[in-house]
């Protein structure tokens, strides 16, 4: 008798494992959400005796990989339980790996030399999982926002709170991504997964790439709906002090090879942002 599909969320408290998990709810997926803390993930045999008990098809881990996420050592264990019990692992990881690397927009194909410590680490994560474990996928994925959280989303509504002017880099390049669209695409991979053996390393982000200034103006615009800010104006200036509060780097990322294989196509990231903001508020 075939066993139902059922998977287990890692991290269903982050921004993203929480949107993978209210979507599975919504599908009627049989799944366990288990939180950051819930469970030792550096104990091979009692994380083994855990994924034994549930019996998931796969695991997807929404825990972010690197400083403060998953480490090498976690990553060898979560990948030795699943290579173990026949679990396809599908890990949440990030464009970090070409940080400060020369190029203009990267794929797949192209080798990872990352110049940061947050970008070595996750590099190495990935490194490990691939090597023990055939039935994996990576997604990469660029800026990330959400409903919840301390992000970048969070950090310029904050600015525009206090501060009566904003001075953002019109040169900073992103492709700002919705949790709620990468849960998307994690629940549509597992899909096919089901039926295919499609495993290996893909990217993800929002089809439109913008500027941090640029995106700073649709923040504001939307937020201005919901309560009466403080700042006045907002500037490009990339030389202003408060670029250094929003990530360095943003490598944007070639998404040809999920269209090709899945059939997933990028979305906008302006529809994600004015219901994620809705959202913020009506949570307030």
């Amino acid at each position: 008798m075939k066993k139902p599909f059922h998977i287990v969320i890692l991290g269903a408290e982050t921004p993203v494992g929480k949107a993978v998990t209210e979507q599975a709810q919504a599908q009627e997926i049989s799944f366990h959400a288990i939180h950051t803390t819930d469970w030792d993930l550096t104990d091979l045999n009692k994380l083994q005796v855990k994924l034994n008990e549930l019996e998931p098809q796969f695991v997807v881990n929404c825990i972010f990989l690197g400083v403060g996420g998953v480490t090498v050592n976690i990553a060898s264990v979560l990948s030795q339980c699943c290579s173990a019990l026949n679990i396809a692992l599908v890990q949440l990881s990030s464009n970090h790996v070409f940080a400060n690397q020369d190029g203009e927009i990267f794929s797949e194909n192209d080798e990872p030399e990352p110049q940061t410590e947050k970008g070595q680490q996750v590099l190495a994560v990935e490194r490990a999982i691939r090597s023990s474990l055939e039935k994996h996928i990576l997604l990469r994925i660029g800026w990330l926002f959400s409903s919840q959280g301390e992000d970048e989303v969070s950090k310029l509504l904050d600015l525009a709170q206090n501060n009566t002017s904003l001075a953002l880099s019109d040169s900073k390049f992103l492709c700002p991504t919705s949790a709620c669209d990468i849960a998307a695409v994690l629940l549509a991979v597992v899909h096919q997964c089901r039926y295919a053996k499609l495993w290996g390393t893909y990217h993800y982000c929002s089809a439109e790439i913008t500027t941090l200034y640029k995106f700073a103006e649709v923040v504001v615009a939307e937020a201005r709906q919901y309560e009466d800010l403080k700042v006045e104006s907002i500037s490009a200036d990339a030389s202003s002090e408060m670029n250094s509060l929003f990530s360095e780097s943003s490598p944007k990322l070639v998404t040809k090879k999920i269209l090709y294989t899945f059939g997933i196509k990028p979305k906008p990231w302006r529809q994600a942002l004015s219901r994620i903001l809705k959202k913020r508020y009506r949570n307030k």
